[in-house]
């Protein structure tokens, strides 16, 4: 079963609910982000009690390793400063996860992903994708 972006809405939306603190919604960004390569992320987390302040731009990915140097590209350019990237597994490379990190430690001149305001996290782990949200939430 391939990996869509509505069940990535679903599933981020299911563990910001979860999440105590401030109230987060997730919702679609293609038509209403903005990027300086013109091509907004799939995603968005955005502050339920002001829904025009966008708190971190989702990328999903599950693509080759050709086209996932464009999707870490995309979310990089993406102008939303926090940035989480979903990793699928049906057509992503077992060692995907640490080539998109070393790619985004290139983009930010790091040595350690931690230093940066990307996570990188497959798609089938919840407990992940909760530490990165509270973590760029600073929750």
């Amino acid at each position: 079963m391939a990996l869509d972006e509505s069940k990535v809405q679903d599933k981020i939306t299911e563990i910001l609910s979860e999440i105590e603190g401030r109230e987060f919604g997730c919702r679609e960004r293609k038509s209403t982000g903005h990027s300086t390569i013109k091509k907004p992320v799939d995603l968005e987390v955005y502050f339920k009690d002001n829904s025009d302040r966008v708190a971190i731009a989702v990328e999903v990915a599950d693509v080759n390793t050709t086209q996932l140097v464009g999707e870490v590209s995309r979310l990089y350019f993406d102008s939303c400063p926090l940035k989480l990237l979903i990793l699928g597994h049906d057509n992503t490379q077992r060692n995907s996860k640490e080539q998109c990190e070393n790619q985004f430690n290139k983009f930010y001149a790091q040595d350690d992903i931690q230093d940066t305001p990307v996570r990188v996290v497959w798609w089938d782990d919840d407990d992940q994708i909760r530490v990165s949200l509270k973590e760029l939430l600073l929750l």
